[in-house]
């Protein structure tokens, strides 16, 4: 039997946990014209939800392109791969060659455009040569009006979706370029192109659009994505196991284990799959005992140490003092004086070091404005696992 469960990479298709509501309010709002903020704790399938969204946008005719700017370290690189997007879009719609070109020179007077067969061996990849020194609104205006006016003679809408979208502050901190401002200030003249920006720093990313300072406030509508039904969760467990040949009874203790987390959902029975295949035999029927989930998430998180460990070990102590604490007694509004005293740690330590740990998407605020620790399942490792160094 095969095992029908995947995580750790982008998911779409029948291995995608249906989100119904998020992905109709997502394709209607884009299609519309209007820009959507998703923020969410990790590991949450904000990637995976946006790449089946994407997926239907194209079949309905949409050009559709993607920026991630996690590792685009300097302002050039990242002018540089929006312009590659940009003129990627096109040439999916202008398959002739020589009009392609005609049409990058036209668009792009600072940049110089290539084209070469795709490494994959299916049609061609585009290659920008930008001018150096980088002029940030005249590169982004040429790249993205330049779209934007492609669009509109064509009659067809389009979508651009930026990963990790607050790293441009790490390099705005630099002085250099307000990367921020001017990419507000390019792309509010845009009409046939919408944005969708996703990041992995929930309390940033927020910040970015709700703070009534910044160049972003009000410019996109913001969708947080919570944990998934527990109802739905249990019905996708379900299907799948199915898949292999397996009917589970109930799945209805799983979603809370993994506090209705997709990605940690796809983990967990991967490894409870992996537990029972041997045992049940010739077996079609599967009642999910407690064994089975006891030794899942056992082994759930002894493999999430891999990915567990280096984060640990890169938070100052103090951060790993408040993460132990959360994790042990959390969440937590006001923090008990004993507690504070088993760390030598006073309250304004405690404040310096979690608001850190917030920017940093570790903690988080809850709905109750409590800290807790954003990943569950981190908090769980750290507990089990991590006494403070």
């Amino acid at each position: 039997m095969h095992n029908p469960f995947l995580f750790g990479k982008i998911v779409t298709g029948e291995h995608f946990c249906n989100r119904k509501k998020e992905k109709r309010l997502l394709e209607q709002n884009l299609m519309a014209g209007q820009s959507m903020v998703i923020i969410s704790p990790r590991r949450m399938g904000k990637s995976s939800l946006l790449a089946v969204v994407r997926q239907d946008l194209e079949a309905r005719g949409m050009l559709c392109g993607s920026v991630d700017l996690l590792a685009l370290k300097s302002v050039s690189k990242i002018v540089n791969e929006i312009i590659r997007v940009c003129a990627e879009m096109m040439l999916k719609d202008e398959s002739n060659i020589k009009r392609f070109l005609k049409l990058s020179t036209d668009v792009f007077k600072r940049t110089r455009i290539a084209i070469e067969p795709s490494s994959n061996g299916v049609g061609f990849s585009v290659k920008p040569e930008i001018s150096l020194p980088v002029n940030v609104r005249m590169d982004l205006s040429e790249a993205l009006n330049g779209l934007d006016d492609f669009l509109e003679k064509k009659g067809r809408k389009g979508v651009i979706i930026f990963h990790e979208f607050q790293e441009i502050l790490t390099l705005d901190r630099l002085g250099e370029h307000p990367l921020e401002a001017e990419f507000r200030t390019v792309m509010q003249s845009i009409k046939n192109v919408a944005f969708a920006f996703l990041g992995s720093k929930a309390s940033i990313l927020s910040e970015m659009f709700r703070d009534t300072k910044r160049p972003f406030f009000q410019a996109a509508k913001i969708l947080e994505l919570g944990p998934i039904k527990e109802k739905s969760l249990s019905a996708y467990i379900a299907e799948r196991f199915e898949t292999a040949g397996i009917t589970v009874e109930s799945a209805d203790k799983i979603p809370g284990l993994v506090y209705g987390h997709p990605d940690y959902a796809q983990r967990l029975c991967s490894h409870i799959f992996d537990i029972i295949s041997a045992e049940i035999g010739r077996e079609s029927v599967l009642h999910m005992q407690d064994k089975y989930l006891i030794q899942g998430i056992h082994q759930m998180i002894e493999a999430c140490s891999l990915m567990f460990i280096p984060e640990w070990e890169g938070y100052p102590l103090r951060q790993q003092q408040v993460l132990s604490l959360l994790a042990d007694h959390g969440p937590l509004k006001r923090i008990p004086a004993i507690l504070l005293a088993e760390y030598d740690m006073s309250n304004s330590t405690f404040n310096s070091a979690v608001k850190q740990l917030v920017k940093k998407g570790t903690v988080k605020l809850n709905n109750e404005l409590q800290y807790e620790v954003a990943d569950p399942i981190f908090g769980k490792w750290i507990v089990g696992d991590k006494p403070v160094r």
